[in-house]
């Protein structure tokens, strides 16, 4: 979800300076430490994790309450070797399979987003896509998403419910049940350009706090790839969105936040932001390689449709593509319970029994 938009509410690039590496993020090597956590050396076993307690063991190795305060406290953390890289292999070739069959659709996308008033279905291929995002565009081609490749391929919703993922959410989330709200592949070729301070709630028709983001990148990034870079405490900044309007929100200078961001990533590596916290990336180098990266985001069961009649600002819907399915069968203030928002956590529920009374509107 890397749209532009200012702090929480404006469509408009957020004024801040540019962000600085924290220290300790100078290294690439693998096993270091950069000040959240070390890399562990773990068992292979890829979408075959065995029992409970096997689970929350190894999510305990890699999650100790030194992440998850500074989780609480800043909005964001990195998490070292979640997964290996026989795993990252196949959660890559899965991920990357389903995406190359959408990516005609991603571009239809950033037509609809940037071009307005131009049908993105009209457009029958990728170099009419670009002609009209070169000729007609608000901005420039900052990044490709491809939305709910779940839904689509079984191997990428496994990988969405791994039970190491979702254990791990559940922790940082403090929730005893977790739905998953989307995937997301984020993919900025060489060149493309930056992606603008933004917060991902911000585009979520849910009424929540409990609403987290998992950055995977498909291979490994150095210092000059396009990492995410976060504003530390800006999702516990609420006297910003009370009080300030949009041109208030405009620059955020005064507000102090510390710039951090993870600049380093291994092959397995995972950044965890929360709902709320800004965050923006560089442009991609245009010599190196693109940048992938699949995302995905889930909440705590529970949160409700979020009701229009007495909200402060309109829901940004650039992200309607990914919610619209569902979105129609459910009123607002209703509980967000639907069959494409299942529960992932616990693992083995089952989801049908869960949505019995969800009449699907055609």
């Amino acid at each position: 979800m890397e749209f532009a938009h200012a702090a929480h509410q404006s469509m408009s690039p957020v004024s801040l300076h540019k962000p600085t590496r924290i220290p300790g993020n100078v290294s690439c090597s693998l096993g270091r430490r950069d000040g959240v956590g070390v890399m562990q050396p773990k068992r292979q076993v890829g979408l075959r994790d065995g029992g409970k307690k096997e689970v929350k063991r190894e999510v305990q190795e890699r999650l100790g309450s030194e992440q998850l305060l500074k989780f609480e406290r800043e909005g964001h953390v990195c998490v070292r070797g979640l997964f290996d890289e026989e795993e990252m292999g196949a959660l890559a070739a899965a991920v990357s399979g389903e995406a190359k069959r959408e990516i005609l659709n991603a571009y239809r996308h950033r037509v609809a987003v940037l071009c307005p008033g131009v049908d993105p279905f009209s457009l029958h291929s990728v170099a009419e896509a670009e002609a009209v995002i070169r000729q007609q565009g608000t901005d420039e081609l900052g990044f490709l998403q491809s939305f709910n490749l779940h839904q689509k391929s079984e191997d990428v919703r496994r990988w969405a419910s791994h039970p190491r993922l979702v254990a791990m959410v559940a922790d940082l989330l403090g929730a005893k049940k977790v739905r998953l709200y989307q995937d997301c592949l984020f993919q900025k070729m060489p060149g493309f350009g930056v992606t603008n301070w933004h917060s991902d709630l911000n585009m979520v028709p849910l009424d929540t706090n409990s609403f987290l983001t998992v950055w995977i990148p498909l291979r490994s990034l150095d210092k000059t790839d396009s990492s995410l870079h976060f504003a530390s405490g800006s999702h516990r900044d609420f006297a910003l969105a009370y009080w300030q309007n949009n041109q208030g929100m405009a620059n955020l200078e005064s507000r102090g936040y510390s710039i951090a961001d993870y600049p380093c990533m291994a092959l397995g590596d995972v950044s965890i932001h929360h709902g709320w916290t800004l965050h923006w990336a560089p442009e991609q180098p245009g010599s190196g390689p693109a940048r992938a990266a699949w995302t995905v985001s889930y909440f705590a069961d529970g949160a409700r449709i979020l009701e229009s009649r007495h909200a402060r600002r309109k829901l940004q819907e650039e992200d309607g593509w990914s919610y619209r399915a569902w979105r129609k069968d459910l009123r607002e203030g209703q509980v967000a319970r639907h069959p494409l928002l299942p529960l992932v956590y616990p693992p083995g529920v089952d989801n049908a029994k869960q949505h019995k009374g969800v009449r699907r509107k055609r």
